[in-house]
């Protein structure tokens, strides 16, 4: 598992919203080791706080080797202050 910390921007692998989650989350709180990591939504238009298990989180939104990912986030860039 790569390293998530908070600021980072991450999207579905999917490309889109799912039922329970937003597109495009940002970070707002990783304790290494948890099982959840808590997010908002990207866009603003939800204001609520969604924690989301850590697993669905990866570095790229490929496999090891090399298939497309069809479910979690992939890390897409990490938001200024």
């Amino acid at each position: 598992m790569h390293r998530i910390e908070a600021r980072q921007i991450y999207s579905t692998c999917s490309s889109g919203a799912t039922y329970h989650y937003p597109e495009i989350v940002i970070v707002r709180a990783y304790d290494p080791g948890a099982r959840t990591v808590e997010v908002t939504d990207e866009s603003g238009r939800d204001p609520r706080t969604f924690d989301i298990p850590a697993s669905y989180f990866h570095a790229t939104n490929t496999t090891s080797a090399g298939r497309r990912r069809i479910t979690g986030y992939y890390l897409t860039g990490t938001r200024r202050r």
